[in-house]
C-alpha cells in the first residue's frame, strides 16, 4: 500500500521540491538585489553621511536611517506583491498538497522571512557607515 501511495504522490513531491528550490533562488536573488541597492545608496550618499557626522549625528542614528530605508523597501514590496499572491494561488492550487495557497501562517512566515533577509542585507551595508571618517570624506570632493 505504501508503494502505491508513494508512486501516486511522486509527481507532486517532485513539483514541490522544484518550487521550493526556485523559491530559495528567488529569495537569494531578492537579497542580492536589495544588497546592491542599499550598497549603491550608501556609496552615493557618503558625503551626506559625512556631513551629518560632522555636524553631530552619531553612527547609530545613521545606521537606523539606512535600516529605515530598507524597511520602507520591504513595506512597498509586500504591498506591491500582495495582489500577486491571489493570482499565483490559482496557478499553484493543483500543485500544493495538504496546504492552501492562501494559508495565513505560510504567507505570514514568508513575509517575516523576507523581512529578516532584507534587514540583514541592509544591516551589513549600513555597517559601512561606521567606517566613514567625516573629515576625509568631505575633503575628497
Amino acid at each position: 500500500m505504501w508503494t502505491v501511495v508513494s508512486d501516486a504522490l511522486r509527481r507532486q513531491r517532485i513539483s514541490a521540491v522544484l518550487i521550493s528550490g526556485f523559491a530559495v533562488g528567488a529569495v537569494l536573488l531578492a537579497a542580492m538585489g536589495l544588497f546592491g541597492i542599499v550598497s549603491s545608496s550608501v556609496t552615493r550618499r557618503r558625503h551626506e553621511f559625512a556631513l551629518r557626522l560632522a555636524i553631530g549625528a552619531d553612527h547609530a542614528r545613521l545606521v537606523r536611517l539606512v535600516l529605515g530605508e530598507g524597511a520602507t523597501l520591504v513595506i512597498f514590496g509586500v504591498l506591491i506583491g500582495a495582489p500577486g499572491i491571489y493570482v499565483a494561488a490559482s496557478l499553484l492550487r493543483g500543485v500544493l498538497v495538504g496546504i492552501s495557497p492562501l494559508d495565513p501562517l505560510t504567507l505570514g512566515s514568508v513575509a517575516v522571512g523576507l523581512s529578516f533577509v532584507t534587514m540583514v542585507a541592509c544591516y551589513v551595508r549600513a555597517r559601512r557607515v561606521l567606517g566613514i571618517d567625516p573629515a576625509q570624506s568631505l575633503r575628497q570632493e
